[in-house]
């Protein structure tokens, strides 16, 4: 007999997968995102000159989803990591590439913040930050793939229920001891399904769920209307 979790095979797409061995938010984090990778490119594409209040606004935006990221990768790498070379020796080459391609990320993500404040806020032209962007997009988009291809294949046939509920705690848990988690939060959940909704909510501590409601979302809407009004 064995405890551990072979991927169930009526799951669709990874995200589908992972819910059902009772990962709910970790899969949000790469396609909120990329999101909002799109939505800054699309504005620097667009040539559009905004106001200092909104670029204050939209440079903040950024700086806050760039935070959150490099934690989340970095709880990625150390969870994941941890996870899977406690489980096979052969995992360590994955692990390593994993470790690669989240500091790629990293110089990338600099890079494309410097571009965006210069345009935003210094006076260069929006066409000056596009590429870095643009750049920064399609490898974020790249590393999901990759994710979803080589990690979490691997973590669905190897790890147990136990395991599962460890790595979700430690990648929230994360932004929580980053005093993100009020920000986090609704970004991640705001515009879910009512029925997945339903479930997350479920998941949480009910005082938790109140002040996601009462306090957490409405500043988080506030926050969202300066940048992308």
């Amino acid at each position: 007999m064995t405890d551990r979790m072979e991927p169930p095979p009526q799951a669709s797409t990874v995200e589908d997968a992972l819910e059902q061995v009772g990962v709910l938010l970790m899969p949000l984090m790469n396609r909120r995102y990329l999101r909002e990778l799109a939505r800054y490119r699309l504005l620097l594409a667009s040539g559009t000159q905004v106001s200092s209040e909104r670029a204050t606004a939209l440079m903040r935006w950024w700086d806050t989803h760039a935070d959150v990221m490099a934690g989340h990768h970095r709880a990625m790498g150390e969870v994941f990591g941890a996870q899977l070379t406690s489980q096979s020796a052969e995992f360590g080459t994955v692990v390593a590439s994993m470790s690669t391609r989240y500091e790629s990320l990293e110089s990338s993500r600099a890079e494309a913040g410097r571009r965006l404040a210069g345009a935003l806020r210094d006076g260069d032209p929006p066409s000056s930050a596009l590429f870095s962007v643009i750049r920064l997009h399609e490898e974020v988009s790249a590393v999901s793939s990759w994710e979803e291809r080589e990690i979490v294949p691997r973590a669905l046939r190897s790890f147990t229920p136990a395991d599962w509920a460890r790595v979700e705690s430690f990648v929230i848990g994360t932004q929580a001891a980053r005093d993100r988690l009020d920000h986090v939060l609704p970004w991640l959940c705001a515009e879910l399904p009512a029925d997945r909704a339903r479930r997350v909510f479920a998941s949480f501590p009910a005082p938790m769920a109140r002040t996601y409601h009462s306090a957490w979302l409405p500043a988080f809407e506030r926050f969202a209307a300066q940048a992308w009004s």
